[in-house]
């Protein structure tokens, strides 16, 4: 029996499927996350990922992958606290890496700067800072007239929406803006000059606030307004994660209600290019989804 094999030999290894959405959810809970039910349904449809259980049946670790075309997201890198530090994370994040390494697959991720450095071990580079900011109840200030028409997105909008989501972020994302769209239909919104997008953004109910984001604009004006007609009447906490190069966005969310929270880093493997624009990425979907 190896020493790898002692350290893990009373949790059960298993690939993660559909059936483990609540047990994901209650450990997204458990370490404090804003993952509901929702995220991990979408997650373990669309995704795969390894997790391992204890003998009471409880999922005290987890590691996932998005397939986005040519590359992945890395994400739900979790373990129960009182597990931690004993190798279950790196260890299932090196298996979902060596499926991906198989596939050929390019992996990224949005580390914490903790996070940043084991992950700096395994390959990963540097891409760009990020910041979220959280807001414990909006109050969205005068936003900046738009040269352009922000109007509700509808389901005749997603085609479009996929088409220039595939060029701001780099990967094929249809799947989860049409997931976006229906969770959260009355924040969904597009901004057009005349039959042209210039911009758009979606958001999902969270465990502990609404995300915004993604959001994906041509100026800072644009994504301004677009930002604010998703925040218009939100009741409740609300986040939004933005690359640290928005600075009007992020002073306009400062002077809406928003504080910043903490950094994270997007990383990708054996890459130091980036696969995303983010001069049109003003917002997120989140860490977890990319």
């Amino acid at each position: 029996m190896t020493a790898e094999t002692d350290r893990f030999e009373e949790l059960t290894l298993a690939p993660l499927t559909g059936a483990d959405a609540a047990r994901g959810a209650a450990l997204s809970e458990e370490i404090g996350w804003n993952q509901n039910l929702a995220d991990w349904r979408y997650m373990l449809a669309n995704g795969f990922g390894y997790g391992r259980t204890d003998a009471d049946g409880k999922l005290v670790g987890s590691a996932m992958a998005l397939g986005y075309g040519a590359f992945a997201w890395v994400c739900m890198v979790l373990v129960s606290p009182d597990r931690r530090r004993r190798g279950i994370a790196t260890d299932l994040m090196n298996r979902v890496l060596a499926d991906l390494e198989r596939a050929g697959t390019v992996a990224g991720l949005d580390a914490t700067p903790d996070g940043r450095e084991v992950y700096r071990h395994l390959g990963f580079e540097d891409i760009y800072r990020i910041e979220r900011h959280w807001a414990p109840a909006v109050a969205p200030a005068e936003a900046p007239r738009a040269d352009a028409d922000i109007v509700p997105a509808g389901a005749d909008d997603l085609a479009k929406i996929a088409v220039r989501d595939s060029r701001a972020f780099g990967g094929d994302r249809a799947a989860l803006l049409a997931s976006l769209m229906k969770r959260q239909p009355g924040r969904a919104f597009v901004a057009r000059k005349g039959d042209v997008l210039t911009g758009y953004t979606l958001a999902r109910d969270g465990r502990q606030a609404t995300q915004i984001g993604p959001l994906v604009a041509d100026d800072p004006g644009t994504a301004i307004a677009l930002a604010a007609r998703a925040l218009a009447r939100l009741r409740g906490p609300a986040v939004i994660d933005c690359p640290g190069r928005h600075r009007t966005l992020i002073e306009w969310i400062g002077m809406s209600g928003f504080a910043y929270q903490r950094p994270y880093i997007r990383m990708l493997r054996h890459r130091s290019d980036p696969q995303d624009d983010a001069d049109l990425v003003y917002a997120l979907a989140g860490p977890e989804l990319g």
